[in-house]
């Protein structure tokens, strides 16, 4: 429990720090699993929703896909969170989500890492998503999400759906 506290207390700080210490979004820490288990967590905010895994210090975007993004990727375009990898990579690098700025696309390894585990995303869809790992000549992984998590190799040309995440950094104390 008092793990629990010190998470809500840091990631309400982070939070204070990230507005420039003029706001404060509404925040609310929802453990998952055992009460005593901070290895997961999902945080809910005004500024958008995410999913915290401490086990591999990543936060993952975890916004829902809509009408935009399904028809980008029927129709081979880039827009919203779907596109060829060239836009998914740009589109990550310049996202400002959560109060945060610093998103990138996930590497194969970290992708597939989140949808090999039972993982608490609120936003899923049974697709590919973009990776950041180059496979051979001039192709890119991507990851389906639902069905097994492996990669599988795409042309940079090809749309897939975007996640984009970012490392955390946590401050480790000894209680």
């Amino acid at each position: 429990m008092r793990k629990i506290i010190i998470l809500a207390i840091f990631i309400g700080m982070s939070s204070f720090a990230v507005a420039g210490g003029e706001i404060e979004p509404d925040v609310v820490i929802e453990p998952l699993g055992d009460i005593g288990d901070i290895d997961e967590v999902k945080t809910i905010s005004k500024i958008g929703e995410v999913y915290v895994d401490h086990r591999s210090e990543l936060m993952w975007q975890d916004e829902p896909y809509g009408d935009i993004e399904d028809g980008a990727y029927k129709h081979n375009k880039s827009e919203g969170k779907a596109g060829i990898w060239s836009y998914s990579k740009k589109y990550c690098e310049e996202l400002y989500y959560a109060g945060y700025s610093d998103w990138r696309l996930p590497k194969v390894s970290e992708l597939a890492g989140l949808y090999s585990q039972k993982n608490h995303l609120k936003n899923n869809i049974a697709i590919d998503f973009w990776t950041s790992t180059p496979s051979k000549g001039n192709n890119y992984y991507s990851v389906y999400a639902i069905m097994d998590g492996l990669p599988y190799e795409h042309k940079k040309i090809d749309t897939q759906y975007i996640r984009c995440v970012r490392s955390i950094e946590t401050k480790r104390s000894i209680l």
